[in-house]
């Protein structure tokens, strides 16, 4: 009797399982990490539209296969969530792409032949980019504008360092922005002049805005080509998420028209400035709105300058430097203001991601935060400090009981470990891309690279996180080494963390049923090859929402 009632629900079950539809895609015989705490580990994924149905044995997901299924071997090769960027410039990029290239010049006298050979290659056009690094010169020095006015001419340059806080104009372009020696400084910015009190032609931080509004805007077509040479080199990284910091809203545009042809490769999470909030808040847009391919509702700010530009803003002198603590953003003039918009934007229900980098410049920001809590009530908010390189050792619990996300980016670390501790000395480094310190007083990270500031490669990124070695090879051991993370913490604060920092965990940033299928597939094992390799690994496949958007060849 017991049989024959369970019978009809056995069919049932049966009918139910037949009509499960077939997955699109399988990939089978990889070495899946999930970054889910409780299943890890896997061996299979299934793939329906654009999401991801199974997560299993191969067997298991072998059951999703259908006769017009397409099965991807992976080989036995390591298969992760895509990976999110949290902090990039991404338009800036795309240009990058196709401007000169400074950041490896050796010497000014390469840094100058570059320069000129772009200048007779395009006469007349402004020459922009660039992210040279003086500090790859014997002596360290700042370039002048005598450097490569020969070789210039009339065509205006404005190259950046590559940090993104000093610029070098030649003397063409201050023509064009009436820079002078009678130039008063603006407020969050200096010019730098030589002994005889004439601009050499470097302009640190808000300075640069005095050649910014006399260069030409990028047109629509630059614009978009821009986008899709960023977007094919994303792809080839296995970057499927992208955190867009201070986008124009012609950028934004931009994106819209890539969304709406099915164009975009990698999704977007746009923040622009600050200074425009009423933009979003007048039209109710709030934190993370959009859809899974675009989404706006957070704002970029800055506290402070960087370090390479002895403009992050510390509360003791640069050791190298003992006349300058720094310089607070030109938003932060005066401080009171910059805490009324951020005040009035959070209460409009938008997100907040303000860049700080010296420990004087992240406390302000902290005490921001934490006048706003007070006065707009508790929620989850997901406030962010961008970059938090240089904090006060007090500051880190503070970090955690606002539940501040710290959005880093660990590539910086083996940047700057070559020169940071003559700038700051040897007791502040100790609390200088403090990942573990951070993770020790349970603050989340999220990683990101700051592109084109540092390379947009993941890889790069996990081995800088794990490895700390500086790119002059002076510390194979690690620099700070106590500040060292695992690969698992490293690939964790690359996906999961970065969704989170941007209000999207339940939909990627783990592989799991239900979630979007933004996966990579590896080279190589990052979790078994020796850590020092792990810069070389290279990516095979990038899959967002099921669709194939880069293979190796």
């Amino acid at each position: 009797m017991k049989l024959c009632r369970l019978l009809p629900l056995v069919f049932l079950a049966a009918s139910l399982f037949a009509q499960r539809p077939a997955a699109d895609t399988i990939i089978t015989n990889a070495k899946v990490y999930t970054v889910e705490k409780e299943h890890p580990r896997a061996e299979a994924i299934a793939i329906l539209r654009e999401r991801i149905v199974g997560v299993g044995s191969a067997a298991e997901i072998d059951a999703w296969r259908g006769p017009e299924t397409k099965v991807i071997d992976a080989h036995g090769h390591l298969l992760l969530p895509g990976f999110n960027d949290a902090h990039t410039h991404f338009v800036d990029g795309g240009v990058q792409l196709d401007s000169v290239e400074l950041k490896d010049a050796p010497s000014p006298e390469e840094f100058a032949k570059r320069i000129g050979e772009r200048a007779q290659q395009r006469p007349g056009e402004w020459i922009v980019g660039g992210d040279w690094d003086d500090q790859r010169w014997t002596p360290a020095q700042l370039p002048t504008r005598q450097m490569i006015d020969a070789v210039t001419g009339s065509t205006p340059v404005f190259v950046g360092r590559y940090d993104g806080h000093m610029s070098l104009a030649n003397s063409a372009a201050l023509r064009l922005a009436k820079v002078t020696a009678k130039t008063p400084d603006p407020p969050g910015g200096a010019i730098v002049h030589d002994a005889q009190g004439n601009p050499t032609g470097v302009l640190k931080d808000a300075a640069m805005n005095l050649v910014w509004k006399v260069m030409p805007g990028l047109t629509h077509d630059q614009r978009a080509a821009a986008i899709k040479r960023a977007l094919a080199y994303a792809a080839s990284l296995g970057v499927t998420s992208v955190q867009h910091m201070n986008p124009s809203y012609d950028d934004v545009r931009a994106y819209m028209e890539f969304a709406e042809r099915g164009e975009l490769t990698a999704r977007i999470y746009a923040a622009p400035m600050e200074t425009g909030w009423q933009d979003q808040a007048k039209l109710g847009v709030q934190r993370a709105f959009g859809s899974s391919y675009l989404r706006l509702g957070a704002l970029k700010g800055y506290a402070d300058g960087s370090l390479g530009s002895t403009t992050a803003y510390f509360f003791a002198p640069y050791t190298d430097a003992p006349n300058t603590r720094g310089l607070l953003a030109d938003e932060m003039h005066p401080i009171t203001a910059m805490r009324g918009r951020l005040m009035k934007a959070d209460d409009a229900g938008l997100q907040l991601c303000i860049h700080a980098i010296g420990d004087n410049a992240i406390s302000i920001i902290l005490d921001i935060f934490s006048d706003i809590v007070s006065a707009n009530g508790a929620r989850d908010r997901r406030l962010r400090i961008e970059h938090a390189q240089h904090m006060a050792a007090k500051d880190f619990k503070r970090f955690a009981e606002l539940g501040v996300i710290a959005s880093v980016q660990p590539y910086h670390a083996i940047d700057d470990g070559r020169w940071a501790e003559k700038r700051i000395g040897p007791e502040r480094i100790k609390t200088t891309y403090a990942f573990r310190t951070f993770l020790d007083n349970g603050v989340r990270l999220a990683f990101g690279t700051d592109w084109t500031v540092a390379p947009l490669d993941p890889l790069q990124t996990i081995y800088a996180a794990v490895t700390r070695a500086t790119l002059d090879g002076k510390n194979p051991d690690g620099w700070v080494p106590e500040q060292k993370l695992t690969v698992a913490e490293a690939v964790e604060a690359y996906t999961a963390g970065s969704a989170y920092a941007e209000f999207q965990e339940k939909e990627k940033g783990t592989i799991a049923a239900g979630k979007l299928a933004d996966v990579v597939l590896l080279s190589d094992d990052i979790f078994s090859i020796r850590p020092e390799a792990i810069k070389d690994v290279k990516v095979d496949l990038t899959i967002v929402g099921g669709r194939v958007v880069f293979e190796r060849k």
